[in-house]
């Protein structure tokens, strides 16, 4: 299972579960049909997606969705993904519990739940949507 963090545009926060057996499988297929081979970066391949999904754009906002993304792992497991602005690479390069990173036009970190927090401690956090 992997967990990803996404902020839409809606006033709500929503947590998504999709894989083999829940939700929409067609949609998480397709979306892993196309994409990177995960496993020589977080060591498996992932069955589910928990999407973890706020709909306000405020610090607070983005605070309370990595809190409960690394909450959500602490009982279910799996590794957070997250899409990076250029300026956040040097910033969580080296925090704990950082599993793999990779650079390019969308620098993406994968990282723990102790990542998660560790980078929400940080001055100006923030996710992507």
């Amino acid at each position: 299972m992997i967990i990803r963090d996404l902020d839409p545009l809606s006033q709500q926060t929503l947590v998504h579960v999709m894989g083999p057996g829940i939700g929409d499988e067609e949609t998480f297929e397709a979306e892993h049909a196309d994409g990177p081979d995960l496993e020589p970066l977080i060591n498996f391949s992932p069955t589910h997606v928990v999407d973890v999904i706020a709909g306000c754009n405020r610090p607070i906002d983005h605070l309370a969705t990595a809190l409960l993304t690394a909450a959500i792992m602490d009982v279910v497991g799996g590794v957070a993904h997250a899409e990076l602005l250029d300026d956040q690479v040097a910033v969580v390069d080296g925090l704990p519990g950082v599993l793999a990173m990779t650079d390019g036009p969308s620098p993406t970190v994968f990282g723990t739940a102790e990542f998660l927090r560790a980078w929400a401690a940080q001055p100006g956090f923030r996710l992507l949507k």
